[in-house]
């Protein structure tokens, strides 16, 4: 269960994004919180991963390529612990060559290596 936004700026950093506002149009009170362009991409491709969507047709398209984009998603969904993307096998299987076996390998395999530490 995702928690809402603290925030006002939160609020108003989820509302560009879904408006796909780029850094110049981004409200000047939103630009003085972030430190840069780069940092606004960031906050884009972090939403979108987190809320694993296609990059074809999330926001992150038009500031990150295709393959960063799902190698960034992979990692965080290993780091989390989180079920294989399934909606999204068709690039990850053909194109990253991660199949589910494999993806639950290397997640188990990271498991024991840091001894076991799973974050609750």
């Amino acid at each position: 269960m995702q928690r809402p936004p603290a925030t006002m700026e939160e609020q108003l950093m989820l509302k560009a994004i879904g408006e796909e506002c780029t850094w110049e149009n981004l409200p000047k009170r939103l630009q003085s919180t972030l430190n840069s362009k780069e940092e606004w991409h960031r906050r884009i491709i972090d939403h979108c991963i987190k809320k694993r969507l296609p990059w074809n047709t999330c926001f992150a398209r038009k500031v990150c390529k295709e393959g960063e984009y799902y190698e960034d998603m992979m990692r965080y969904l290993r780091r989390n612990l989180a079920l294989f993307p399934y909606h999204l096998a068709e690039y990850v299987c053909r194109v990253m060559r991660v199949s589910p076996f494999k993806y639950y390998c290397d997640m188990l395999f990271e498991v024991m290596k840091n001894g076991m530490n799973i974050p609750l």
